[in-house]
């Protein structure tokens, strides 16, 4: 692939991966994305940067650990990735992890999730389920 499809939103690959994004909420996959610590994954190209999100909440998904969501964390700086898939499914997957999750990470999904409209709505039509959760002291809401 040519470095400019690293680059652009629009390319081949980056269609490829956006058709992909809803699979992690349907499919059990076992990634480890321990490789993926030593990578400046903060300054990742866009499509490079959503390759290594999927793998980060895949492994998060199927063996969270510390160090799966320091991990996810980093990927998710700046991601794109709510843009392509419903907000508050993704947001409900990771909450319901049965791991406790780090400040870090839930400090990034809260600048995240706040970037655009589209993920507030998504959010704002589940919000009966969030506040039950949220009442019931349920993991990591």
């Amino acid at each position: 692939t040519e470095t400019l499809d690293w680059s652009s939103r629009n390319s081949d690959i980056a269609n490829i991966l956006k058709s992909e994004v809803s699979t992690i909420l349907n499919v059990s996959i076992n990634y480890e994305c321990d490789k993926l610590q030593n990578l400046p994954l903060e300054n990742l190209p866009p499509v490079l940067k959503l390759s290594a999100t999927l793998i980060a909440f895949t492994s998060v998904f199927t063996r969270p650990s510390d160090q799966n969501v320091v991990i996810l964390a980093r990927c998710l700086e700046d991601t794109d990735i709510f843009k392509y898939i419903d907000t508050s499914l993704l947001l409900k997957k990771i909450l319901d992890v049965k791991f406790e999750l780090p400040s870090c990470l839930l400090e990034t999904l809260a600048i995240e999730l706040t970037r655009h409209l589209k993920m507030l709505t998504e959010i704002e039509k589940e919000i009966e389920h969030f506040g039950a959760k949220i009442q019931e002291s349920a993991g990591n809401y």
